[in-house]
């Protein structure tokens, strides 16, 4: 069913593109999730208010290194910190801003540094990633305002916006939307794409837990969807959210006139398929070009397995196809013109 009214709330038909093979080692993965981390975010969904050790999470990710070739670079935002990955025999005029996922409790730089620096050899890109105010100390709200920010410092380094890519998964997937609406919103200028990997786009998390996939996801079980739910929004006693704030806004219920073309990743078997396609209509509505991708039987975010994984590397693959069709071809196009 298709509707020509953005907003309306009327699902639309989106082509979609799908990758069936899944490969012994996507299976390994998928149990090997399945069988540790599903198990501890059962645990967390239970008492989500303790103390966690949330930091020891990222420091874990500081064995992590960049490829040969590349380097790091620490940077200093408004209300947090940001890290440059740039290969060392590329330029620094177009940049890929990535925001992390984690879900908003976890992540930052080290966790994904090793995924962030496979992006930036592939693509052939500088990525800033900008390690964003996060839950249980802030709210979501700010952490759409450290990505804008970073936007900003991108732009007042004199790159372009249309040769810059927001780029994120899960948690990040939500923000690369709201960091983009907001920007918009703020009188800045529209990146010139966005790439989302399996991307929250809707705190109504009903659809997420009566589809099929919920039972088949291999890292979330329906009480963490549940649990994160109503930690982000303030519904559950000991709220995240000061008085004063108002609830996180969901990207399929924004106005996305103005936004950029979108690619959108995802594995048909993960609790955010239906927000990816559920976004991705969304998009049409409101005729912003965007590409859907699925791949069969992977586990959530599984391009971070690229390393190991023969889908994921075809994943990260066709994102540097298209970042190289909106952005690195359209530079060449207007510079020969």
């Amino acid at each position: 069913m298709a509707s020509a009214t953005p907003g309306s709330g009327v699902p639309t038909a989106v082509p979609v593109r799908r990758y069936p093979a899944v490969s012994v080692r996507g299976q390994i993965v998928a149990a090997a999730l399945r069988a540790t981390v599903k198990p501890l975010l059962s645990l967390w969904a239970r008492w989500p208010e303790l103390p966690w050790p949330y930091n020891l999470v990222d420091h874990a990710g500081r064995l992590l290194t960049v490829a040969p070739g590349q380097v790091r670079e620490p940077v200093e935002l408004n209300q947090c910190t940001a890290e440059w990955v740039r290969p060392v025999e590329v330029s620094g005029n177009r940049a890929v801003l990535y925001m992390h996922g984690g879900g908003f409790y976890v992540g930052h730089q080290h966790l994904h540094r090793q995924m962030v620096s496979r992006i930036c050899r592939d693509v052939a890109m500088p990525v800033l990633t900008v390690n964003y105010r996060m839950l249980p100390q802030n709210a979501i709200e700010d952490s759409v305002t450290d990505c804008v920010d970073a936007f900003r410092h991108l732009l007042q380094s004199g790159i372009r916006p249309d040769q810059v890519v927001f780029m994120g998964d899960s948690a990040g997937g939500y923000l690369v939307f709201m960091a983009a609406i907001c920007a918009l919103e703020a009188g800045l200028p529209a990146p010139g794409a966005i790439v989302a990997l399996s991307p929250l786009t809707n705190w109504d998390h009903e659809p997420k837990l009566s589809a099929r996939t919920a039972d088949a996801c291999a890292l979330f079980p329906r009480s963490a969807i549940r649990a994160l739910t109503a930690q982000a929004t303030g519904a559950r006693p000991g709220p995240v959210i000061p008085s004063n704030r108002r609830p996180p806004r969901s990207p399929v219920d924004e106005n996305l006139s103005g936004l950029p073309p979108v690619l959108i990743q995802a594995s048909t078997t993960e609790m955010l398929s239906p927000d990816a396609r559920l976004m991705a209509g969304r998009l049409k509505q409101y005729r912003v070009p965007c590409t859907l991708q699925y791949w069969d039987k992977q586990v959530h975010v599984f391009q971070a397995a690229a390393g190991f994984v023969p889908e994921a590397r075809q994943a990260i693959d066709l994102v540097a196809e298209f970042i190289h069709e909106y952005v690195v071809a359209h530079s060449r196009d207007e510079a020969a013109g």
